[in-house]
């Protein structure tokens, strides 16, 4: 059960930063489309637009 918790809660994470980017209208990052980049990607795309945008 543990398992299967971390790996959905994983996928909501990955899955609220995606939102956190569309909303930003940031649809690709370095010509990828960001639904197809990894978490720790993911995370490190919002950092930077968060930055950029403070």
């Amino acid at each position: 059960m543990g398992i299967l918790f971390n790996a959905v809660q994983q996928d909501m994470k990955r899955n609220f930063i995606i939102q956190q980017l569309q909303d930003a209208n940031i649809t690709e990052y370095q010509n990828q489309n960001i639904l197809d980049l990894d978490y720790q990607t993911l995370k490190y795309v919002l950092s930077m637009h968060k930055i950029q945008n403070s």
